[in-house]
């Protein structure tokens, strides 16, 4: 093993783990965007339609 694999095989190692751990960030900033879009439209749908929210023994009395 030559010294220059022996760079090739570091600065990929290096390369892989910068690019895992910034694609889990992105995953995880999408995740958390789409986490909070989804609770908007369900507040928005709930307060647009605030019989849905209801239970029924509610709704009975």
């Amino acid at each position: 093993m030559t010294m220059e694999m022996l760079n090739e095989l570091i600065d990929a190692s290096i390369r892989g783990t910068l690019l895992g751990i910034s694609a889990s960030f992105w995953i995880f900033g999408i995740v958390a965007i789409w986490k909070w879009f989804f609770g908007v439209t369900k507040r928005f749908v709930l307060w647009l339609f605030h019989n849905l929210g209801k239970k029924k023994s509610e709704s009975e009395e």
